[in-house]
């Protein structure tokens, strides 16, 4: 079964108990929330709807300025999205963003916050150091990698019950508080995440990234641990996400 027919069978699956249209919409959204802009016929493949239906899906949303087409006649994300996040995301944003800094300042790399999305992680906030460091510019807001691969996924795996088939590194993590990988995601980064436990049991991922060598990383995983910590402890009204 291909990815295509299986995610279409899927959307069939859950017709019965959800509204079917929005439903396929959202898969829609879903696939170009990863910022590549698709044609219509592109967006059927990837969903396993018939191009009429995703067609129909894409004049819905354009009315609502949720994706836009660009000059190619291709669709992406559009800005009325940020008309709905603002208010959802706009002061935890802000937060976030207000700690993050003092991480990436005090290890001198980029440092990111991120959630699980299905078998994805994905990266919610970024903020690179004050001080003379270049940004690492494949984790930007929404970049999204395997669960399973990185630090960052393998750190909200070690929050979570231990399972048979799971990388020695994750057991690791919940020994330490911490996970290091190093070029699983990007050649010569070094990546170190730890988990962040949120509101109503929810997991999510604190991290830096880096080239190897340029930092301390024994202070580094320090750092990364002690804002986990905090940010596992922040005021329940800044998980409301």
């Amino acid at each position: 079964m291909t990815q295509a027919t299986s995610r279409g069978a899927g959307v069939e699956a859950k017709a019965g108990v959800r509204a079917q249209t929005l439903d396929r919409a959202l898969d829609v959204l879903d696939i170009l929330a990863d910022g590549r802009a698709r044609s219509s016929q592109e967006l059927a493949a990837a969903t396993g709807l018939h191009r009429s239906i995703v067609y129909r899906i894409l004049r819905t949303l354009e009315d609502r300025e949720l994706v836009r087409r660009t000059g190619e006649g291709r669709y992406t994300m559009g800005l009325g999205l940020l008309v709905l996040t603002r208010s959802l995301l706009g002061e935890t944003q802000a937060q976030l963003h207000d700690v993050l800094g003092e991480l990436a300042n005090t290890v001198c790399a980029t440092a990111f916050f991120a959630v699980p999305r299905g078998d994805q992680v994905v990266t919610l906030v970024t903020v690179e150091p004050d001080r003379d460091r270049m940004g690492v510019a494949a984790y930007r807001p929404w970049a999204r990698a395997p669960l399973d691969r990185g630090a960052c996924g393998l750190a909200i795996q070690s929050a979570r019950p231990a399972r048979p088939d799971e990388r020695p590194e994750v057991g690791w993590a919940r020994q330490t508080g911490y996970v290091r990988t190093v070029g699983e995601l990007h050649a010569g980064l070094t990546e170190l995440a730890a988990p962040v436990r949120l509101a109503e049991g929810t997991i999510g991922c604190v991290a830096v990234v880096f080239v190897g060598g340029d930092i301390g990383e024994d202070k580094a995983a320090d750092a990364v641990r002690r804002t986990a910590r905090r940010l596992t402890q922040a005021p329940e009204e800044v998980w409301e996400l």
